[in-house]
């Protein structure tokens, strides 16, 4: 298994330009992930810290002064889930909106820190995976400097649904992603308010 950065030399290399990469990566990730599509290798039985998922998030909240965007399909990194009151909720680091420049970096690192127990995980699809159990404190030490809390969320298990496990040799492909389901604020205005609040 090669590193995530290698793996994005590769595929960029393979396109004439970036958009036409970014174009192809999303027919290819949406016709695979996308809410009508079947999913990748494994099939879903329950979140694993480390692995990367889409899922449909049907939760009741509005659009509001302080929900300003809700993600109604988001593509998301699992960190942890805790139960809180009647609720479990799963804490998680949401790809969708965090510009491409950042998530590039973001899962390199993350590839790079992960990197033996994802190359023995790819080995293992569907049964006896290892759990990267990544804490606040791990991703603070790793990407504290790109930004990351501005895409960390508590989603509400009992919202989320149809849920598709990404393929690990699809983790590059998700840099180059950015089609979104997005209800309130657009990509572009999430994606400036991230790098507002990221000291370069």
């Amino acid at each position: 298994m090669k590193s995530l950065e290698e793996q994005a030399k590769i595929l960029l290399s393979e396109y004439p330009s970036l958009s036409q990469l970014n174009s192809e990566v999303n027919k290819i990730i949406s016709s695979k992930y996308g809410i009508r599509g079947e999913g990748g290798k494994e099939k879903f039985q329950d979140f694993l810290s480390g692995k990367i998922y889409f899922s449909f998030y049907k939760t009741p909240t509005k659009i509001s002064e302080r929900v300003l965007f809700i993600n109604r399909y988001p593509n998301f990194l699992f960190l942890s889930e805790e139960k809180i009151g009647g609720e479990i909720i799963c804490k998680v680091l949401d790809l969708t909106v965090i510009p491409p420049e950042f998530k590039s970096k973001i899962l390199q690192r993350i590839f790079t820190m992960y990197f033996d127990k994802i190359k023995s995980n790819s080995a293992r699809i569907g049964s006896g995976q290892e759990s990267l159990n990544i804490k606040g404190s791990d991703l603070e030490n790793i990407i504290g400097d790109l930004g990351y809390k501005s895409a960390v969320f508590g989603f509400k298990k009992q919202y989320l649904s149809n849920t598709k496990v990404v393929d690990y040799e699809d983790w590059v492909k998700l840099i180059y992603f950015n089609e979104s389901s997005l209800e309130g604020l657009s990509l572009d205005q999430i994606y400036n308010q991230y790098k507002s609040k990221t000291i370069s």
